[in-house]
């Protein structure tokens, strides 16, 4: 019934208020979750890892605080306005209306928001946390850290950046190494993130900041009829000026630099302070006017187009007579080019001197002796390569089921090289899959024999203990390293389920107790349920080295850093190369190239996975590293003084660097026809050599370059990096002179000399299941020569043996020169008597083929002209005003006689018998020039044909 108690309605719920703590409720649900997930693995990291793991994250927290902070944190408070919360405001206000109402009608002007005080700072606080992780950049941490140490990376020459583009440098890179170089690190490191967090915090309190307020000043001044259309305008133009101040302010952070680029950058700054110009006059304006004038939209239109006009007619101007003027407009940038990119590279560092290629005899006497003289080199060609090494050693896994093989690395134990295979552990295929889990993590743990071993001259597989007496591998590379982690119970006593009755008892992992143990694996809650765990986790070098070690890189240019095994004699680890990389799109003149150093090793023990770190660099960021870790480094142990090797991957990529940058001459650049480029399918070799200039055989890596655009296959030279110790890295690189007369041939010519040879192609055919091996170019004595194997398999068609091995000459005047043998002694000596003439006279591989000597060609050649009467004349040189030649041929084995004879009679019919009884023989270089004279309209004529009959 009504009553005055009833007519009393009870006041509506505060929607509000709930929807606010909601929101509350669900940032604090997903903080907990993020927080809660990953507690767990932060515990164990923290005790098993320690500072290793926590220096890490050190960084990651502070890089987060900084630029989380520069990006999104507001220092208003007068203002004290926050995008996020006005927008949840005005979604509760319209929701409490029920939506009934035009959202105008509760949009409130984002100018007259305002957070109190306490929730000003307390959001200031919560950004970090929410979105700190956004923010992420170790590296920027890390140097961060370095500068406040003291450690200024070269931000006190960053000033003279800004001057970089208006100014035209000397043809001479010394100026790129005395302006551009000092601040490389700043710009490295420290530049790049801070441009992006504050292009983000303009977009964000600029841009969007600005907007919303124009928005909302809009519809909340529509409502009451007194929209302020040049208020709103003037806004937006500064909001577009600051951006493309912004933009041009970022030109001056460029890769390239030309005589165009002092244009661009100020065409963009005049049209970003026009627009701030116009912006201000317009804020003025618009305290007594609420239009713009069309006149006004005209002048500012205008005004951006002539000027962005002005910039492309000067731009293409430039662009006109630079196109006749390469040198006085593109030589200093492109000079400034070459420095910056030979600094990044370390060209400089690189020893060069010319390589003197000749084909010199030996006297047959001293042949013998020659052999056995170079016998340094010859006992230690590699003769097998990575795949017939591979297919001989995969035989020795036998039937285990649960090992694969991963990767075949080249190694040097004692002077000697060898291929040395490792192994992962895999799930056993016949594994079922309610077995599987049980498999993987507590059977399947580690590889019982973990290396197997082939001498790299001979072939033979020696017993890997010899080197590695530690072959269990519980850390290692791909399979079930990669894929999972491995565990034991504490309670196991003197039984293991681990295979090849393994029983680890080493210092890697960790003991994990309940109800710890559960959080971790669940499974552990029904299996072990009071007792503790031993867990084994990041047991693939690369992930533990990331996990620990985040600063490297572990994959290069798409593939995975190649680790090495090494061994102290005890103990086996893995030799991790420590490199550096970091983005150049700031440098000026570096066109993107990366800056790539090496600052050391890590060993990784294959037992314990204990880690040490080795220092080998001396760059910014290798003494910035070594200070901040002079705990972890240790001193280089002697043992490693053999089996160190230079990473391929850095010795590629420098050698690319120096196929373009090693031309220093500005004009030569420009023409662009002396760069380098690298055979196509061509791999660097590690081998033992003694390259020119050398006083013993070395462990090197060596990488052949052709010249790139060339038609011809011949090498411009070939670089080599050494890998003993004390000159770890060292690159020389020997150019052979463009104008040699003498060649030195490619990989892919050396193969065709092989295929040509009358020899090898009946031997080949003798053979079965031929493949050939890799051709490495050695210098034995005076003699550039490739070594080529031949393989040769069985029904089943793993490699088993060698059918032969080949000696190619790779100096080249005009014939190839092969030997043959069953050892690389036997083919070196092979192709020396054929250099040297002294190859019996016919070489009788079966009755159907005989190799002619010169001399017995050239007298072949005059019998037919004997037999048909006509008399030679052999003249020092001819000198006939007309000259036509009628033929070429080419005459080298009694294969080619039938041929000859034709051609040479067919000459002796069509020109010779009808006019003359006489011819006229001469040489030039491997031709035997023959020809006719007559005289025809009162000219005489010379009529002849070539006969190519090599040295």
């Amino acid at each position: 019934m009504y009553s005055a108690s009833t007519d009393k309605q009870s006041p509506p719920p505060d929607a509000g208020k709930y929807i606010r703590l909601a929101i509350v409720a669900i940032i604090g649900i997903v903080i907990f979750t993020l927080v809660g997930n990953q507690a767990v693995i932060l515990s164990m990291n923290f005790t098993e890892f320690g500072d290793q793991f926590t220096k890490p994250l050190f960084y990651t927290l502070v890089s987060t605080l900084i630029l989380s902070a520069v990006a999104l944190v507001r220092v208003n408070i007068v203002g004290r306005s926050s995008i996020f919360w006005y927008a949840i405001s005005t979604g509760i206000k319209f929701l409490g209306s029920g939506g009934q109402q035009p959202i105008s009608n509760t949009l409130t002007s984002f100018r007259d928001y305002k957070l109190s005080y306490v929730q000003f700072v307390i959001w200031q606080i919560t950004k970090i946390l929410l979105f700190g992780a956004f923010f992420t950049n170790i590296m920027f941490g890390f140097a961060a850290m370095s500068f406040i140490d003291g450690n200024t990376l070269g931000v006190e020459n960053l000033p003279s950046l800004f001057s970089l583009p208006f100014v035209t440098p000397e043809t001479d890179p010394n100026y790129a190494y005395e302006n551009v170089i000092p601040m490389i690190p700043a710009l490295l490191i420290l530049i790049p993130p801070l441009l992006a967090v504050i292009s983000l915090r303009l977009v964000l309190y600029v841009g969007i900041h600005r907007i919303i307020n124009v928005i909302t000043s809009y519809l909340h001044d529509s409502t009451e009829g007194k929209p302020r259309y040049l208020n709103y305008v003037s806004t937006i133009e500064g909001i577009i000026g600051i951006g493309i101040l912004w933009a041009g302010f970022n030109l001056f952070f460029t890769d390239q630099i030309d005589y165009n680029t002092r244009y661009v950058i100020g065409g963009t700054l005049i049209i970003g302070f026009a627009l701030i110009a116009f912006s201000l006059v317009d804020k003025i304006r618009a305290r007594v006017l609420t239009h713009m004038f069309k006149r006004d939209v005209y002048i500012r239109f205008l005004t951006v187009i002539a000027i962005a006009i002005i910039v492309i007619g000067v731009i293409s101007v430039n662009d006109s007579i630079a196109n006749s003027k390469k040198i006085e407009f593109l030589g200093p940038y492109n000079a400034q080019q070459i420095g910056v990119n030979r600094y990044l590279g370390e060209l400089n560092d690189i020893q060069e001197s010319k390589h003197d290629v000749k084909l010199t005899s030996v006297s047959p006497n001293n042949i013998k002796n020659y052999v056995k003289q170079n016998s340094d080199v010859l006992d230690v060609i590699r003769i097998w390569d990575w795949e017939a090494a591979f297919a001989k050693l995969k035989p020795e896994i036998g039937l285990i089921p649960y090992v694969d093989f991963q990767d075949n690395d080249i190694l040097r134990f004692n002077n000697s090289l060898y291929w040395t295979a490792s192994m992962k552990p895999i799930t056993p295929p016949t594994v079922s899959l309610e077995n599987k889990w049980y498999s993987e993590h507590l059977v399947v743990t580690h590889v019982p024999n973990g290396f197997l071993t082939l001498e790299a001259t001979d072939g033979q597989i020696v017993d890997s203990g010899e080197f590695f007496k530690q072959r269990e591998i519980y850390y290692g590379e791909g399979g079930l390293f990669a894929e999972t982690w491995s565990a034991y119970p504490n309670s196991r006593g003197s039984t293991s389920d681990e295979v090849a009755d393994g029983y680890y008892s080493g210092q890697g992992g960790l003991d994990v107790s309940p109800p710890l143990s559960w959080a971790f694996e669940p499974n552990f809650l029904l299996s072990f349920p009071t007792e503790s765990v031993h867990i084994m986790r990041y047991k693939d070098v690369h992930d533990r080295m990331e996990t620990l070690y985040p600063y490297f890189l572990y994959d290069l240019f798409g593939q995975e850093l190649d680790s090495l095994p090494v061994t102290d004699g005890e103990k086996s680890y893995w030799l991790v190369p420590l490199i550096i990389g970091f983005d150049t799109g700031d440098v000026p003149w570096s066109i993107g190239n990366p800056y790539l150093r090496l600052v050391g090793y890590a060993l990784v023990d294959s037992y314990n996975g204990n880690i040490e770190l080795l220092k080998t660099g001396d760059d910014f960021f290798s003494e910035m590293f070594a200070s901040q870790y002079s705990e972890q480094f240790k001193p280089m142990p002697a043992w490693l003084e053999e089996q160190i090797r230079y990473p391929v991957e850095l010795f590629n990529w420098k050698t690319q660097m120096y196929n373009i940058y090693h031309v220093t001459n500005v004009d030569t650049f420009i023409q662009a026809n002396q760069f380098y480029e690298i055979p196509v399918g061509l791999d660097t070799y590690y081998v033992e050599a003694k390259p020119p200039g050398f006083e013993q055989t070395e462990f090197i890596g060596l990488l052949s370059l052709e010249l790139k655009g060339s038609k011809g296959r011949n090498l411009a030279g070939f670089m080599v990096v050494e890998n003993d110790l004390s000159n770890l890295g060292n690159l020389r690189f020997y150019e052979v002179p463009l104008n040699s007369t003498t060649k030195l041939i490619g990989p892919s010519a050396v193969r065709e000399a092989l295929d040509k040879d009358p020899e090898f192609a009946q031997l080949k055919t003798l053979l079965k299941n031929t493949r050939i091996g890799d051709n490495i170019l050695y210098r034995v004595g005076d003699h550039d020569v490739y070594f080529i194997p031949v393989y040769t398999s069985g029904a089943g068609g793993v490699v088993a043996q060698i059918g032969t091995i080949a000696a190619v000459g790779a100096a080249f005047n005009g014939e190839y020169f092969v030997g043959l043998g069953n050892t690389q002694e036997k083919a070196f000596e092979e192709y020396l008597k054929k250099v040297s003439g002294v190859a019996s006279t016919t070489t009788t591989v079966d009755s159907n083929y005989v190799e002619l000597d010169k001399s017995d060609r050239i007298n072949i050649i005059k019998s037919v002209f004997e037999e048909n009467n006509i008399s030679i004349s052999e003249p020092t040189s001819i000198q006939i005003p007309l000259s036509f030649n009628e033929g070429e041929l080419f005459f080298f084995t009694e294969n080619d006689q039938a041929d000859a004879e034709e051609f040479l009679s067919d000459f002796i019919d069509d020109f010779v018998k009808p006019r003359s009884d006489r011819v006229f023989m001469w040489q030039e270089e491997n031709n035997l020039n023959i020809g006719t004279v007559f005289v025809k309209d009162g000219l005489p004529e010379i009529h002849y044909i070539s006969i190519e009959v090599g040295n």
